[in-house]
């Protein structure tokens, strides 16, 4: 016999294995960010350092611009946080050679697919032996009576009504 409360010990256990499971994934993710996170902090402490040295070249493209870069010190300084002073942005831009010049761009000939390719033989080519005359057809003789119907049926049933017919002879 079930005891009444079976079914609600076995829902009870079921979450908390679903809750257990749902904490495990929780912690993983967890440590994923904190560890993206610290090479995240990792990569910009080495960008800061490079910058600050002189060794960090950027394109034009990417410096961020001089208002912006206002703005996020006073942010860091209402709220206490630290600012760092970093060189001008015109000392960060790199140096860039010249761009090499562009390949040459090869003509196209039009011909070019269409010439002869001349193979030299040491040896001449062995004589070709004459084709052997065709042979002559056999004549058939006429063939006598009427042409038989060659036309495909457009109605099955009236193909094979015509076949009775011819076979019956009536």
């Amino acid at each position: 016999m079930n005891a009444p409360n079976e079914g609600f010990a076995e829902s009870v256990a079921r979450f908390k294995s679903e809750v257990s499971a749902a904490v495990t994934r929780a912690h993983r993710a967890s440590a994923e960010a904190k560890d993206k996170l610290g090479q995240f902090l990792r990569d910009n402490s080495t960008l800061a350092a490079q910058a600050r040295d002189g060794r960090l070249k950027v394109d034009p493209g990417e410096l961020t611009d001089p208002a912006t870069r206002e703005r996020a010190a006073r942010f860091r300084r209402e709220r206490g946080l630290p600012v760092e002073e970093y060189p001008p942005a015109a000392e960060l831009v790199a140096d860039k050679p010249a761009p090499p010049p562009p390949p040459p761009v090869p003509v196209e000939d039009p011909d070019a697919e269409h010439e002869p390719v001349v193979i030299e033989r040491d040896e001449p080519l062995p004589a070709r032996p004459e084709p052997a005359a065709e042979p002559v057809a056999e004549q058939r003789p006429p063939r006598r009576g009427p042409k038989p119907d060659r036309r495909p049926p457009e109605d099955d049933d009236g193909y094979f009504a015509d076949q009775q017919i011819l076979l019956e002879g009536g």
